[in-house]
């Protein structure tokens, strides 16, 4: 009755307001009632794909409708409570959940699009960086499942909010906190999935829709068939193809997954990957695909033919890739499980070394097949791919070739002289590589979800000795022991 009164105060009010000669007040409303139904107000979004295509999917839906959509400028936080008193018409996008907070606004049931919240951090800082390894955190006000998620991992330690994207972005890059979280299309938005060192953990899966003020609740049915129509005809994702976005999502394993045979294929690396299946890099494929296999077959190559054979589909795994690689056509797990070592060019003598960084050598580049070291160098080289490298360093020696691109650590044993060094780039994290299908990620889910536990569990030391463990940084993610 209470919300029936104030219902028809608030008619009253509107009808005598354009009753009057006060043209000014009536236009002072974002949702007048003498526009409300051809012209709805939402906070202005912030920039991105997702939320660009997001935007035109609704702009259409609500067109067919003889509606548009205009928008004002207002911090993220604030606009749910302006929606939720009305004084905007809604939401053009949030968690499912929001309803129960906001009571005011009602949900669209059309499912809108899907998102991550994510953690991110540096691994050289926290090794895995689960949200227990990292020392503080920031996120942006207004994130109400990150606050739930925060309180629901009883994280206590220091937190920061920011105003937007902008400001997070901020932080973190300035060092100003250990890590943040966020929307996953925030964080590609930001690059932070193509820098090497930069680890995203998900966090929480979610589903994102579209929330109307009760003031509109009776444009949600026409709103949501509309909106059914779109995506029958494709229309909702030709939207979101257009502006490059696609939505995945990782695999929760609410049962044990089972595969009945996975091949996984590596480099001949000394103490890693031993021919006959023997190796702390073998070992590691073992602790986690054996449990969900009735056949790991393992196979040492040498790196070009493991490389090729992934992308020949030969096999379905390839241990040791970085993310930067494209000569991988796959997906990479988003845990690392080692680091390598900083890549140096060497060459005889000084000369040579300036005319290989301005492209004027004229003997070939000598490194590893399958890696991509031609593309530090601007063209006009040319290149010999050998089988090792200890071959590129006898060609070098016998002044065959004119340089060697690899590890600053592979210099063979029997050079007396030194050579001259020239640093190209540092050392970067060593990940599992995958097929780009739906097989292949859960393939790298179940990776990922182990590593973890093993790491954080402390099995890991059962596999990686002390040397490992600090290289990679994965020392910093393993539980206290005992005193």
């Amino acid at each position: 009755m209470r919300d029936l009164i104030k219902h028809i105060v608030y008619m009253l009010m509107v009808l005598i307001t354009v009753g009057t000669s006060m043209p000014v007040q009536a236009q002072s409303s974002p949702n007048s009632a003498t526009d409300q139904e051809t012209t709805l107000t939402f906070r202005e979004p912030d920039a991105g794909p997702v939320v660009y295509a997001v935007q035109e999917i609704l702009e259409e839906a609500y067109a067919a409708l003889g509606i548009t959509l205009r928008y004002v400028d207002m911090p993220r936080n604030r606009s749910l409570v302006e929606a939720n008193n009305g004084r905007i018409a809604g939401e053009l996008g949030r968690y499912g959940e929001l309803d129960d907070a906001f009571q005011n606004l009602k949900r669209v049931p059309f499912p809108l699009f899907a998102f991550e919240i994510v953690l991110v951090a540096d691994r050289r800082n926290c090794g895995l960086c689960g949200i227990n390894d990292v020392e503080n955190l920031a996120f942006i006000s207004g994130m109400q499942t990150v606050m739930q998620l925060l309180q629901d991992n009883n994280f206590t330690r220091p937190t920061v909010q920011a105003l937007d994207i902008q400001q997070l972005n901020l932080m973190f890059t300035n060092n100003r906190v250990n890590a943040v979280l966020m929307n996953d299309f925030e964080a590609r938005q930001l690059g932070y999935y193509d820098n090497p060192h930069l680890i995203i953990t998900p966090m929480l899966s979610l589903i994102g829709y579209h929330y109307l003020h009760d003031n509109y609740a009776h444009l949600i049915p026409k709103l949501n068939a509309e909106l059914e129509r779109m995506h029958a005809e494709g229309r909702v994702t030709t939207i979101y193809r257009e502006h490059n976005v696609a939505f995945e999502r990782m695999s929760l394993f609410e049962q044990t997954p089972f595969y009945p045979t996975v091949s996984v294929t590596a480099g001949l690396m000394r103490d890693r990957t031993h021919v006959d299946g023997s190796g702390s890099y073998w070992d590691l494929m073992k602790r986690v695909f054996e449990p969900v296999t009735d056949k790991l077959e393992l196979h040492t190559n040498s790196y070009q033919r493991a490389v090729l054979g992934l992308n020949e589909n030969r096999f379905d795994v390839l241990v040791g890739g970085t993310q930067t690689q494209s000569s991988i056509k796959g997906v990479a797990s988003y845990t690392h499980f080692d680091y390598d070592r900083d890549v140096h060019a060497f060459t005889l003598t000084q000369q040579a070394m300036d005319e290989l960084l301005t492209a004027r050598l004229e003997r070939p580049v000598c490194f590893v097949a399958g890696y991509e070291y031609d593309t530090f160098f601007e063209a006009g080289l040319t290149y010999y791919r050998a089988n090792n490298t200890l071959d590129c360093f006898a060609m070098l020696d016998m002044k065959r070739v004119g340089a060697v691109i690899t590890f600053n650590d592979n210099t063979p044993d029997w050079n007396t002289t030194p050579y001259v060094e020239h640093k190209l780039r540092e050392a970067y994290p060593i990940h599992v590589m995958f097929h780009d299908t739906p097989r292949g990620r859960e393939l790298r889910d179940w990776f990922d979800k182990r590593m973890r536990e093993l790491v954080h569990s402390g099995e890991i030391r059962e596999l990686f000795d002390e040397t490992m463990l600090q290289r990679s940084y994965l020392y910093r993610s393993l539980p206290a022991s005992p005193n």
